[in-house]
Parts: structure tokens; C-alpha cells; sequence
């Protein structure tokens, strides 16, 4: 859109679709409580809330304002873990000196990566998913995530702007502070994380499902064959 008013031109409308969640992509996370257990000992998660990054550990996934910012929550929750989970892209030594300097580095917890059985039992353990990037998409961690029943802490780069209107999680600015009052004010609240964490899902199951993906295609692909249709609706 900015590229066609750039050059003054009215645009010509486009459609936009999402990737998809599988069907059974929540029951898998919701089967995976013993291993879970297994994953929240192995780290030394302790019993107190964590918050999750599932991403590649880069810059542009924003752990420079994240840890900071869990620093400043952890002190109103010093049960509380970080829980960071992702291929190192370059910044996993920027990031590890950044939990070291905060003076608390061990409830900042570098996993690696994740994947398989590791991956859903990450998302079954954690309470809050976190994502402070730029650039993105449509961040499938963050879907997956609220597929997961997770509470979501996103900035406005994760492109999911209905996720205040949804219920489903908290849209902050990319920077420390924010974060912070955003991680500590859920951290605390059981039931608001609980509360966020139905409504993302059933907004999953509505909206980003593959079956709800391939409905949203075929009406697409019917408006452009029937352009009468289209006026009609709007």
C-alpha cells in the first residue's frame, strides 16, 4: 500500500492470509506435561512463572530489551525464570553478557535450540510467551504460542494488531521499560495469564487454523471471479 501512494497511484486492494496452526497443534502441547516437568528440572526452572522466548537470537528478535526488562520484573518476582530458546544467530554472547551484567544470570536460562518433544514441552511449561522483534511477518512462534494458551507480550513489529482488541495478550513498545511493566503485571496475575491464554487459543482455532486458512483462500479466490460478490459484502 505505502508503495503504490508513493508514486500517487490509488491502490487496487490485496488480500492478506496468514500461515497456519495445525489442528492438533494444541492437544500436542496439552499432552506434554510430563515432559514439561522433565524440561522446568533440567533447566532449574524452579515452580514460579516463566516467561518464554522461542526465536533465532538475533537483533531483530529484541533480547537487548528483553533481558533488561526481566531484570527489572524479576525483581518484583524473583521466582520468576526466563526461559530463552532459539539457534544462536549472532547475538547469544551480546545476550549471555547481558543477563551476567544484570548481576541475577541464573533465572535467565539459554536453552538452545528446541525442537521436537524440547519444543512443546518449552510452551507447556511457560506461563508468558515474549517476543520484542521487528520485521516481522506473522511470527509463528507467537501463533503457536497462543496455541499453546499462552499469554503473549508482542511489540507492534509482530504484526498481530488485534491482539489487545483479542483479549489475548499485550502489544508494548520496543523498549525495556515497557517490556517490564508488561512481563511484571502478568508474571503476578494467574487469572489474567489464564484469562489470555483461552482467548488465544479460541482465536487460534478461529482464525489460524489450516481449515479456517483454506476457507479465507477459496472466499478470496471467489471474489476475484466474482467481482459483484465483493462489492456486495463491503
Amino acid at each position: 500500500r505505502h508503495l503504490w501512494e508513493t508514486r500517487g497511484l490509488p491502490f487496487p486492494g490485496a488480500a492478506i492470509l496468514a500461515n497456519g496452526i495445525p489442528e492438533g497443534f494444541a492437544a500436542q502441547v496439552a499432552a506434554s506435561d510430563e515432559a514439561a516437568r522433565a524440561l522446568r528440572a533440567r533447566f532449574n526452572l524452579g515452580d514460579g512463572p516463566v516467561a518464554l522466548f522461542l526465536g533465532r537470537l538475533h537483533e531483530r528478535k529484541g533480547l537487548q530489551y528483553l533481558i533488561p526488562a526481566f531484570v527489572n520484573a524479576h525483581s518484583a518476582h524473583p521466582a520468576a525464570r526466563l526461559l530463552i530458546a532459539g539457534p544462536d544467530a549472532g547475538m547469544r554472547a551480546q545476550a549471555e553478557a547481558l543477563a551476567r551484567q544484570s548481576g541475577i544470570a541464573e533465572p535467565v536460562v539459554f536453552a538452545g535450540m528446541l525442537e521436537g518433544e524440547d519444543r512443546l514441552a518449552a510452551l507447556r511449561a511457560a506461563d508468558v510467551f515474549a517476543l520484542p522483534a521487528v520485521g516481522e511477518g506473522l511470527s509463528m512462534a507467537a501463533l503457536e504460542a497462543m496455541a499453546a494458551g499462552l499469554a503473549l507480550v508482542l511489540t507492534p513489529g509482530c504484526n498481530l494488531p488485534e491482539l489487545d482488541a483479542r483479549g489475548a495478550g499485550l502489544t508494548v513498545a520496543r523498549d525495556a521499560d515497557a517490556l517490564a511493566g508488561a512481563l511484571a503485571a502478568l508474571l503476578g496475575d494467574d487469572a489474567r495469564r489464564t484469562q489470555m491464554g483461552e482467548r488465544g487459543r479460541a482465536w487460534v482455532a478461529e482464525a489460524f487454523t489450516w481449515p479456517a486458512i483454506a476457507a479465507q483462500s477459496e472466499q478470496v479466490y471467489h471474489e476475484a471471479m466474482n467481482p459483484d460478490s465483493r462489492r456486495a459484502r463491503r
